[in-house]
């Protein structure tokens, strides 16, 4: 059976000298692994269109097998992202992100679509990387299962404060009273958001996916907004990525 799709090569494992395997993230049928043979000849059928992070219109064959490539034609390469080697290992850390949190055989457009705007942005790079990488992460992860409860204080239901803290363990909001009479919150590991921080969490959770990368913040904001987000991925799906400590790397040497 043939089906079209639209998808992102986020991964390649090459087969021999020619063939390899492609991680697709694709909008009907959400990531996939798909055979295509030949893509890594030069001038062959196809190998335009499956260079990783690239974005095509792909037909695949699905069989009791699995996906096999039949023919693709590229939308939008993302070539530039390969230029700085900053941009290259962000966009390596989001395809890890959705190749361990995509699910398969689901449609995912409108992830896509976010996704595809994302790599964009790594290629353009008018806007600062880590202001890329802190809207991927909360915005992904509230799309994919982990919406954090950022509508108000979950004691009092208070909607704003002067400081209010946000527990990413628990995906959930304090005011500083409620805060500071439970000791045991104390514990655990809390951020202190002002009205623009909590503005930009609830701004990139809540809002519909054309706004993304639309908004502003001073480069203080910035950077606790990076702090907020980085915590909360790895606080909820519990694990590190490689991919990320590579980049901070790449950061601390510049």
């Amino acid at each position: 059976m043939l089906i079209t799709l639209k998808g992102l090569v986020i991964g390649q494992r090459s087969i021999g000298e020619n063939s390899c395997f492609l991680d697709l993230f694709t909008d009907k049928l959400g990531l996939i692994e798909v055979m295509a043979h030949g893509v890594k000849k030069i001038g062959g059928k196809n190998s335009g269109a499956s260079s990783l992070f690239g974005y095509s219109t792909f037909c695949v064959n699905k069989s009791a097998r699995g996906y096999t490539l039949n023919s693709a034609e590229p939308i939008c390469s993302f070539y530039n992202i390969s230029k700085s080697i900053e941009a290259l290992s962000l966009a390596a850390y989001f395809a890890d992100v959705i190749r361990y949190c995509a699910t398969s055989e689901e449609e995912h457009e409108d992830l896509l679509r976010f996704v595809c705007m994302t790599y964009f942005q790594l290629e353009k790079q008018k806007l600062s990387l880590g202001f890329i990488k802190a809207v991927f992460e909360f915005r992904f992860l509230s799309r994919i299962g982990f919406m954090p409860d950022l509508r108000a204080c979950r004691e009092c239901l208070c909607y704003l404060s002067d400081t209010m803290f946000f527990l990413p363990s628990e995906g959930a909001i304090y005011c500083e009273d409620c805060f500071e009479e439970h000791g045991e919150l104390h514990d655990k590991n809390a951020f202190a958001l002002n009205p623009t921080l909590l503005h930009t969490l609830r701004y990139v959770a809540y809002s519909d996916t054309n706004k993304m990368y639309k908004f502003r913040i001073s480069q203080e904001n910035e950077r606790l907004f990076g702090a907020v987000t980085e915590f909360y991925l790895l606080a909820q799906l519990n694990r590190s990525f490689s991919t990320l400590d590579y980049y901070k790397n790449i950061k601390l040497e510049q």
